[in-house]
């Protein structure tokens, strides 16, 4: 988790820079086929089913092209990242309805994170921006729920591989509509390092936290992306959060330590006690 939390959180400021030289379709296909193409390379294979495709769209297809999408609204890229990750809720609502128990204790705290969120984007109107970037939450979150219940075997890197090529097939059509491609160098290179960084390295790395973590543990440390992505914008971009956005982060900070950790701490007292 770690280092998806770092792989996650440098994707942001990066596809803000990328975007500055070509539409958010054109950038989502740069990424998702230097992605899959780096991933068919090194796993020298691809892992193709219907459960597999049905999983790309919902992990990978829609939650870029909506990230992507919103950060066009968005002046601080950390903001994005903060509103997709109402991810954590979602988890934790959608696997109650399907009968997942979920302790009293870890709920709180991913409730707490999700208050933080909201915290850190209360100074924020309601645009386009936000409203995608919440979409591509929810689709997160039925993704990771589908992946944990259906395919929770088999190679990572061949399904990663085939879900980025699968999502830049996906997502051609709406590329050549929305043409625009004339980037600078340094804007090019940001496009390659996410393709390379985030649907590579952190993705394969997410699926395997979810199989160890189960989906709700992963998704609540996957907060601490946001925080990755507000000190990252602000060594690359040079964007400082406000007052309102620090305090929302500590705030889910401490919603994550307790989704993650309080059910640890109460059975390590209940046995100290004894």
């Amino acid at each position: 988790m770690f280092g998806v939390i770092l792989m996650w959180g440098l994707s942001y400021p990066l596809t803000k820079i990328a975007l500055g030289g070509m539409s958010p379709f054109v950038l989502a296909f740069v990424r998702f086929s230097v992605g899959g193409v780096a991933l068919l390379i090194y796993s020298r294979g691809i892992r193709i089913g219907v459960k597999e495709a049905i999983n790309g769209v919902l992990n990978v297809f829609l939650l870029v092209v909506f990230l992507n999408l919103s950060l066009i609204f968005t002046t601080n890229p950390a903001l994005a990242s903060v509103l997709i990750y109402t991810q954590p809720l979602f988890i934790l609502l959608i696997g109650r309805a399907l009968g997942d128990n979920v302790s009293t204790l870890r709920s709180i705290g991913v409730i707490l994170g999700f208050i933080g969120i909201v915290i850190s984007v209360g100074s924020t109107n309601l645009n386009p921006g936000t409203l995608l970037a919440v979409a591509g939450g929810l689709s997160w979150a039925i993704g990771t729920i589908y992946f944990r219940r259906r395919l929770p075997q088999g190679d990572l890197l061949k399904l990663n591989s085939f879900m980025a090529l699968l999502s830049a097939l996906l997502v051609t059509p709406l590329m050549l509509v929305n043409w625009v491609f004339d980037p600078t160098v340094s804007q090019l290179t940001a496009a390659v390092v996410v393709g390379l960084t985030a649907p590579a390295i952190g993705f394969v790395l997410w699926f395997s936290a979810v199989k160890e973590l189960g989906p709700i543990n992963a998704g609540a440390t996957s907060v601490l992306v946001p925080v990755a992505a507000y000190i990252l914008s602000f060594t690359i971009l040079g964007v400082v959060p406000s007052a309102v956005e620090a305090l929302g982060s500590g705030v889910a900070l401490v919603g994550v330590g307790l989704s993650q950790f309080g059910d640890r701490l109460v059975r390590y007292r209940r046995h100290y006690d004894r």
